[in-house]
């Protein structure tokens, strides 16, 4: 039974994972269809995005898919991977985004509950790892 739910986790996170690479790219790429759907003031706040930011953006996006990765390939570093990204998520959206560049605003109510269910999935998903190494699950 572990190792079922086991592959279901590990497939979900990959997929999820995925979807948020999507979402880079469709935004980073400026695709108009796409974007409409959010509010412009997040638009706004995200061509406004230092390089920094966006590059911790990027790079928390690209670590989630690894994150994911390594724990469908059942390797013990796929806990650290999730718990950088969630780190990487939490600086951007609660250091930068949040106090400086008016993110409440920008991200709306929905936005706000959206990201901090984003950083808490990963750090769900950390814990998850860490469990599965604990039962041996994880090389």
């Amino acid at each position: 039974m572990r190792n079922g739910i086991f592959w279901i986790v590990s497939v979900l996170a990959l997929l999820w994972s995925l979807t948020g690479l999507y979402d880079l790219y469709m935004t980073l790429t400026l695709n108009q269809d796409y974007l409409a759907q959010f509010p412009p003031q997040m638009l706004s706040m995200i061509e406004a995005f230092p390089e920094w930011r966006r590059l911790l953006w990027t790079t928390s996006v690209f670590l989630g898919v690894i994150a994911a990765a390594l724990l469908l390939l059942r390797r013990v570093m796929a806990e650290r991977a999730f718990w950088a990204t969630a780190v990487m998520m939490a600086i951007g959206f609660l250091g930068y985004d949040l106090p400086f560049a008016d993110g409440i605003t920008a991200y709306g109510t929905f936005g706000v509950v959206f990201s901090l269910i984003l950083i808490a999935i990963q750090i769900l998903l950390a814990l998850y790892a860490r469990w599965a190494a604990r039962h041996g699950l994880l090389k």
